[in-house]
């Protein structure tokens, strides 16, 4: 079925377009001929029923399935603003039931979440309500995940769902990346070769801050260079963590020189931002 059905899923979304087409034409010139027997709404009736029948055989296959369903809708939603968002919501909603009951293995999981990430970041027609509850239930599942590095970044890339097009949250993505640091700090003083780990987190503050996310100011981004500088200092003195210790320092500077092109930006507004940085730090250079 898998070899079948997922073609022809894909293929009956190449309709909605098309329908969609005749329909505005039919509109615009006032043909009285009678509607197309197949509506848009019919062929998401069509896409629900394919998907579902291979939920159970491969359900990483369905899960793309039911997400590429919800930015279908989210897509003629916006011709039709409200008419196809529980469509959206039912198909993203779909999504992650398969990814609750049908994926169990852990490295799967963990590339669920950023595919679910992904997807809901781009979606603009869900209204305040439902994308919330999705939003929180994914963050939910990535501070699930079984070992503590995915659940770091999960927990992370889940940030981005409270600070993308449809969302400007930035008080839930502080608590998202407070968590992360909450995880990071006792899982590389238990073991050093997870040092990477800060780097990581540095990158995602920096990227909050530079987004202008009020919540992310410059003295976090300050307190996690230091904090950087300090573990990949112990990391380098662990002969087991010698190698991750010179990979997250090379991370680290390139991450500084960056900071170092926006504080000396020609922007007078971008520099103004990135001015309170101290960058000269030797363990920095």
């Amino acid at each position: 079925m898998q070899h079948t059905l997922q073609p022809t899923y894909y293929a009956a979304m190449t309709l909605i377009p098309k329908i969609r087409a005749r329909e505005e034409r039919r509109l615009v010139a006032g043909d009285d001929t009678p509607p197309l027997a197949v509506t848009v709404k019919k062929v998401f009736h069509f896409m629900h029923k394919t998907v579902n029948a291979l939920v159970q055989s491969v359900p990483e296959v369905a899960l793309q399935m039911w997400l590429a369903g919800a930015m279908a809708a989210d897509q003629v939603d916006k011709a039709n603003p409200g008419a196809f968002e529980p469509i959206c919501y039912e198909f993203f909603t779909q999504a992650l039931i398969c990814f609750e009951e049908q994926i169990s293995e852990s490295i799967k999981q963990f590339q669920g979440i950023f595919t679910m990430v992904g997807s809901l970041t781009q979606i603009s027609c869900l209204d305040a309500e439902n994308l919330d509850n999705l939003s929180t239930k994914l963050a939910q599942h990535a501070s699930r995940l079984l070992k503590k590095p995915m659940q770091c970044r999960g927990i992370a890339t889940c940030s981005h769902l409270f600070w993308c097009a449809a969302r400007r949250d930035g008080k839930r993505v502080l608590e998202c990346l407070q968590k992360c640091l909450k995880i990071t700090d006792p899982l590389v003083q238990s073991d050093p070769t997870q040092v990477a780990l800060w780097v990581e987190m540095l990158d995602k503050y920096v990227y909050y801050f530079e987004s202008q996310c009020e919540e992310v100011t410059a003295k976090y981004v300050q307190s996690l260079l230091n904090l950087c500088c300090e573990h990949i200092d112990y990391a380098e003195k662990e002969q087991a963590a010698q190698a991750e210790a010179r990979k997250a320092k090379a991370h680290l500077k390139d991450t500084v020189r960056y900071l170092k092109c926006m504080k000396s930006s020609t922007n007078p507004e971008v520099a103004a931002r990135f001015a309170e940085l101290v960058l000269d730090d030797p363990h920095l250079v």
